[in-house]
């Protein structure tokens, strides 16, 4: 994500003791999800803690991160601890099947940017295996543990490949989720869609559906919808 560290207005996201680069997949899900009415969010699979901290400045909600991860739940720890919003966020060091389970806590709200690369490719470095695959937490999984820990009119925003949006859609159904807000994403607007978020809601709703170009082709810069989308969580935006 070019040289662009991720701050926001009162400090700076850490990841392994370095200012952290985050990827457009992150910033734009935290970015999109309706979360300012949410009393209570869950960031299933939370890495250093981007989502749940940026769910944190859009709300007043209570959030609880979870991770599987203890390299990533130390780093997630600190970030927590330095952020303004620390009393307000919890963070376990558990599986999400686990953790759905055994919670007796049911959530307003859900996000998660998954790992997503269905063990199709493998990287010599296992903490990225287990950040970029559905090894850990395969889909069904996933939706299983939200009928759980969702309440009845609680929704679930997820970033996902949009070539792979078609298994998401339908094991989100089996499920009895169902999309209501839909924001495909195109790196330039001569691309087709890379990447796809879907707002999931166990009730039928109308669904409303944008599209998102990332990156200007003239300027190579980012463009102007991403920076109004983004803009309350760059400093430089």
């Amino acid at each position: 994500m070019s040289n662009n560290y991720f701050r926001f207005k009162q400090f700076t996201v850490y990841q392994n003791k370095a200012a952290m680069k985050v990827g457009v997949d992150a910033v734009t899900l935290g970015a999109y999800a309706d979360l300012t009415k949410a009393r209570s969010i869950i960031d299933i699979g939370t890495g250093t803690g981007l989502l749940s901290l940026m769910a944190a400045q859009k709300s007043a909600a209570k959030i609880t991160a979870i991770e599987i991860d203890k390299d990533s739940v130390e780093q997630a720890a600190e970030n927590f601890q330095q952020s303004p919003w620390s009393k307000r966020i919890s963070l376990m060091h558990i599986s999400f099947q686990d953790f759905a389970k055994q919670s007796k806590t049911l959530f307003d709200a859900a996000i998660c940017n998954p790992p997503y690369f269905n063990n199709t490719y493998q990287s010599p470095d296992k903490n990225r295996n287990k950040a970029r695959q559905d090894v850990l937490l395969p889909l069904p999984d996933l939706f299983e543990g939200l009928k759980r820990v969702l309440k009845k009119e609680g929704c679930f925003y997820i970033i996902y490949p949009y070539l792979q949006k078609d298994k998401l859609l339908a094991i989100s159904q089996y499920f009895q989720f169902y999309p209501f807000k839909i924001l495909e994403i195109k790196p330039y607007k001569n691309k087709k869609a890379n990447r796809i978020i879907f707002g999931f809601s166990s009730n039928k709703k109308n669904i409303e559906k944008q599209v998102l170009i990332v990156r200007d082709i003239e300027t190579q810069q980012y463009s102007r919808q991403y920076k109004n989308l983004t803009k309350d969580f760059y400093l430089n935006f």
